[in-house]
């Protein structure tokens, strides 16, 4: 079992992933054009260059690449990997791509003899370092020989090979729908305990306790908004509006299908904060800042 591998994309998910390989006995290889993310990473352990190339040069036998850049970037990032791969070797695209791009590079990196496998990633930062949910793609004789990888990543029973290549990224794209869906949900709750607070006494920390431990509703969302709500000054300090993120042009697509209303209204829900800051928009972008770092436009 060859324990090493190439990983380009040495932001926060990179940093927390290759951070959990090296953990896990893997060497890797990193490359970011940040230079501040290649010393950061080193720190963990992470072998860095300052080229794609070098980084690729850098591995022994099969080179197993690991892409982890906005969805973008691939095409260009893809271009300068490929060149330095041999027939044989195996490509992961870790980020958020739309699963009909996966497929056509798939297609494309077989004509060149080159393995692709697709891999939809979730659980934010904390998830990357310590266990995060793989949903993965591709030929299963090609994902037998790389599995290895995804269970030294992936929380337990986290890891699932969902289907042949472009299916990680589908079922990515689907639990992005659902996760818009339960987040403007809670955000809506938690909007309408705080506008009942006067008439009832009401204490929204005190409220989430039992959201968050043991109810139906319980999960890592509901954790990270009641962090949100701890953290002195944190949510006066989130206008509400909420950006638009890489993955709304894939829920657009969804919602064109006329098969989801919920998150149609997730969506269009985002979409009128900005301009028109409301506090649900305020605790929407509290939770997605809490799991991924994502960008949320500050007071």
């Amino acid at each position: 079992m060859q324990k090493e591998l190439i990983f380009i994309g040495l932001g926060r998910m990179g940093a927390a992933m290759t951070a959990q390989l090296v953990e896990q006995g893997y060497t890797v290889y990193g490359f970011d054009i940040d230079e501040n993310a290649r010393h950061e990473v080193e720190k963990t352990g992470v072998k860095t260059y300052e080229s794609i190339p070098q980084a690729i040069a850098a591995g022994n036998g099969q080179k197993i690449v690991w892409m982890m850049v906005p969805s973008k970037f691939v095409d260009d990032v893809l271009l300068q990997i490929t060149h330095e791969l041999r027939a044989g070797d195996i490509i992961i695209d870790g980020g958020n791509t739309f699963y009909t791009d996966t497929k056509r590079r798939a297609q494309e990196a077989a004509t060149q003899n080159l393995h692709y496998v697709d891999c939809g990633t979730s659980g934010g930062v904390e998830g990357a370092r310590h266990g995060a949910s793989l949903m993965v793609g591709g030929p299963h004789e090609v994902i037998k020989t790389i599995e290895h990888i995804f269970l030294a990543l992936a929380a337990e029973n986290g890891y699932g090979h969902v289907g042949a290549s472009g299916a990680g990224h589908f079922v990515k794209m689907v639990h992005n729908g659902i996760e818009y869906g339960m987040m403007g949900a809670i955000a809506e709750g938690m909007s309408f305990i705080e506008h009942h607070q006067a008439e009832l006494e009401l204490t929204p920390i005190e409220s989430l306790k039992p959201y968050e431990h043991g109810s139906i509703i319980s999960s890592s969302l509901m954790s990270w908004l009641a962090e949100a709500y701890k953290t002195p000054g944190y949510l006066e300090g989130i206008v509400g509006e909420v950006p638009p993120g890489e993955t709304e042009a894939e829920m657009e697509y969804l919602v064109a299908k006329n098969q989801s209303p919920v998150l149609a209204a997730a969506l269009q829900q985002r979409k009128d904060t900005r301009g028109n800051p409301t506090r649900t928009g305020t605790l929407i972008s509290a939770m997605r800042n809490k799991f991924g770092g994502h960008k949320t436009i500050n007071k």
